[in-house]
């Protein structure tokens, strides 16, 4: 429960912004990284979860969990149509999990791996809400 309260602190980083969780070790750090990435992955709200970045970094030789707050998420972005009217548009998940993991600083095997149990889906658009 209080790892999904330091996720909630973390959405409200502003932009370029870190929040740093210690850790006792390089292992505890991405066991922590793994629970935070699965927390992610349930939050309501993907498109402002997604513009926050889960890493393992080494600060002054301790283990921390970096959460940032990226500037905008690479994955979304918006359609206005003739009419004026705005429509929001997300890459095909395949493609938002690649990039995500990149932000998230795995490497290209365990990206590979991930994206193997991932299922292809198409481009989604919906109704960005008013």
């Amino acid at each position: 429960a209080m790892l999904k309260d330091w996720f909630c602190e973390a959405l409200s980083l502003q932009s370029g912004e870190e929040l740093l969780l210690p850790a006792a070790s390089k292992a505890e750090a991405t066991r922590l990284r793994n629970r935070l990435l699965k927390l992610r992955d349930k939050y309501p709200d993907q498109a402002d979860a997604e513009s926050i970045s889960i890493r393992v970094t080494l600060i002054k030789r301790r283990f921390f969990v970096a959460l940032r707050r990226e500037p905008l998420s690479p994955t979304v972005a918006f359609k206005r149509a003739a009419d004026g009217s705005i429509v929001r548009v997300t890459l095909p998940t395949r493609e938002r999990l690649r990039r995500i993991a990149i932000q998230d600083g795995l490497s290209p095997e365990e990206i590979e791996e991930i994206l193997g149990l991932a299922k292809d889906e198409h481009s989604s658009k919906e109704e960005e809400p008013r």
